[in-house]
Order: C-alpha cells, then structure tokens, then sequence
C-alpha cells in the first residue's frame, strides 16, 4: 500500500476536530503555566484532570505514579516545562527528561509534554507518531512498520539501552513529521490548520489518525 493509499482512507475531519481540541488543551496549559498553577497545570500536563493533555501518560495510567512516585513532583514539572518552552530546537527534549530522572516521565510522556507547551518547536515520540514514522520511511509498508516498531516496544521501560533507543529515533523523526504536514495539505481546506507554518499536534493528529486506521 502507498501512503497516497493510506492518506485516502482517513477521516479528515475527525483529524481537524482532534487538533483543534489539543490545541484548546495546549491554550489552557499555557494559561496554568502563566499563573504558576501546580495543581491544575501537572493534572493536565500529565493527562490526570483531561486526558487530552497527556495520551502517553494517559494510555499507560502513569499521570498518578508520576505526580505520586517523585519528590516534590508538581514542582520538578513546572521546572522541565519551563525549560521545554524556551526550546527552538527539540533534539535536545531527550536530554532534559533524562536529567530531570522523574520516574515514568520517560521519552513518551516527556515529549508529549514538550508538544502540547511547544508545538510549533517540539514533537511528540510515541508508539504512534513512531509508527507513522517508519510507514514513511518504509514507503507505506504497514508491515515492515510494525516489525520495526516491535524493536522499539521496550522503550517504554527506564533504562539506559532504552533510553537510547528512544533518543535516536526521536531525533530522525522530524523529516518525516514534516513530510506528513506536507502531503496533508492536499486534503485540507486552506482555512483548516496548519497554515501558520508546522505545528506537531498538527502531525500529532495524523499520526494517530493513521495507526488507528491500520
């Protein structure tokens, strides 16, 4: 199958309603961080008061062993999150989770924080947006995408061999977040999203548009 294929198949309009609803979540999250919030701004952060704000978190309930599990929790993701706002370059998203060494705030649930702050810099590296990745990379063979995503499953767990992993496929997949942006524009509107230039809950959207549909 071609992504052209792939493309066809999906529900544009269900992937427009799905980025604007991030991006109400990426706007409230700023409005929490502006007011130094640490209740309402590490909830949905981490996908505990709306799971909008945190799909990685969300999926493997880690919001609660996060915010319960690491000292002053609240407070160390406020700090990571102000560092994930003064990015302009997200290569270097990796480096800060390892260093903040929070427990289940891993590569997934990091960068997903670090998109929904700072979309138009920071992508988002989970099973999902992975997997759209190697399709691209395959040329739009769903199968060889999920014998390579197989290799990546373990990187979901705390160690330095995954951590690795994680940090190298996180740095190769701009291209191919961009390529998707790209070839999206053909099924859009022109007042529909992504006309300010790229945005990664843009892509986000897509990506998980793609892997539900395959």
């Amino acid at each position: 199958m071609s992504i052209q294929d792939l493309f066809d198949e999906l529900d544009w309009d269900g992937i427009v309603d799905h980025y604007y609803e991030r991006l109400h979540i990426h706007e409230t999250l700023l409005s929490y961080f502006r007011s130094g919030d640490l209740t309402k701004f590490p909830d949905l952060l981490v996908g505990i008061s709306d799971v909008h704000g945190n799909y990685s978190a969300r999926d493997h309930d880690l919001g609660p062993r996060i915010l319960r599990e690491n000292v002053n929790s609240r407070k160390r993701l406020y700090e990571i999150s102000a560092k994930f706002l003064e990015l302009d370059d997200a290569r270097t998203v990796p480096e800060i989770i390892r260093a903040a060494g929070m427990k289940y705030f891993q590569i997934g649930v990091g960068s997903e924080a670090s998109c929904m702050l700072n979309p138009t810099v920071c992508w988002i590296t989970n099973t999902r947006t992975v997997w759209a990745h190697l399709v691209l990379k395959h040329g739009g063979s769903v199968s060889r995408a999920n014998a390579e995503l197989a290799l990546y499953r373990d990187g979901e767990e705390d160690s330095m061999m995954a951590y690795r992993n994680w940090r190298a496929i996180h740095r190769g997949m701009e291209e191919s977040l961009n390529e998707l942006d790209r070839v999206s524009k053909e099924y859009l509107e022109s007042d529909e999203a992504g006309d300010e230039g790229i945005n990664y809950l843009w892509t986000d959207a897509i990506s998980s548009a793609l892997y539900d549909a395959n």
